[in-house]
């Protein structure tokens, strides 16, 4: 009796551990797939063609300005008195803003979201996992041209790669954490209203710009404070030394990161109460 009921204990603990093994496979294939499709309508599109010259702007000034030999060329200038205002402020806003409105709101308009609903897969999870596909998308556009120009212009300057690693990690880090912030909030604003892409234009380009010169604490209720602060404690010699702020990088990507996430959430919670037809 002793032996038959190990055997059936044993038979029981390898089916929970199987069964175990199949979900957690299954969930894998789910965060795959809707993610490869996200990529793919993001990176799949003509309108990748403009956000891939847009993204390119850093490395297309970089070697611009190698070519025609500026004397006074070099990573300071480049990096932080140009690509504070070019890159930050309308980059990296613009390429964040039209891919992540497209996520769910073009689905919706195109009637092609309830095809997707069908599928054994939540609500909840179809909005995460396509603002995962988002992220890889957005970097992928962002991440290399920024790299390669940070190359030329320390190459131009005959300085090797390493030498100003803090001018570089800095714009890679506000790219990275800049990209979920903005990313969730254009997604969440996708789901709230039926033209996010106005809204965002007025949010990322509008308050986004005019915040900074508002005196006392309202400049803390935008993203590019927290960013400004990233750069201005993460590189050596910045331009943004005088810029005005009392919180730490730490703390500035905490709150970021938070931000994200909560955004992710909201967008969760007001996607999950919408109702979807498929159209005749």
């Amino acid at each position: 009796m002793a032996s038959k009921a190990r055997t059936i204990a044993s038979t029981r603990s390898s089916d929970i551990w199987w069964g175990d093994r199949t979900g957690l496979a299954e969930a894998v294939r789910k965060v795959w797939v809707v993610t490869g499709l996200t990529l793919r309508y993001l990176l799949g599109t003509r309108r990748i063609i403009a956000m891939a010259l847009l993204s390119a702007v850093p490395l297309i000034l970089a070697v611009g300005l190698a070519a025609a030999r500026v004397a006074s060329f070099d990573v300071l200038q480049l990096f932080q008195a140009v690509m504070v205002p070019l890159f930050l402020q309308v980059v990296l806003i613009f390429v964040t803003l039209v891919n992540a409105t497209s996520l769910i709101r073009e689905e919706i308009d195109d009637n092609t979201l309830p095809f997707l609903l069908t599928r054994p897969i939540s609500k909840p999870a179809i909005a995460t996992y396509k603002y995962l596909g988002y992220l890889a998308a957005v970097l992928i556009l962002l991440v290399p041209p920024l790299v390669v120009a940070y190359g030329v212009t320390e190459a131009y300057g005959g300085l090797s790669f390493t030498t100003d690693l803090d001018v570089l990690g800095g714009f890679l880090l506000v790219t990275v954490l800049g990209s979920a912030a903005y990313g969730g909030l254009f997604l969440f604003i996708s789901v709230l209203v039926r033209k996010p892409l106005a809204v965002g234009l007025l949010i990322g380009f509008v308050w986004e710009s005019i915040v900074g010169s508002i005196p006392g604490d309202v400049p803390k209720l935008s993203v590019i404070h927290y960013l400004r602060t990233i750069l201005k404690g993460t590189i050596t010699v910045s331009p943004l030394a005088g810029y005005r702020t009392d919180l730490s990088v730490a703390t500035a990507v905490g709150i970021l990161i938070a931000f994200s996430i909560a955004m992710v959430i909201l967008t969760i919670a007001v996607f999950q109460q919408m109702e979807f037809r498929q159209k005749a």
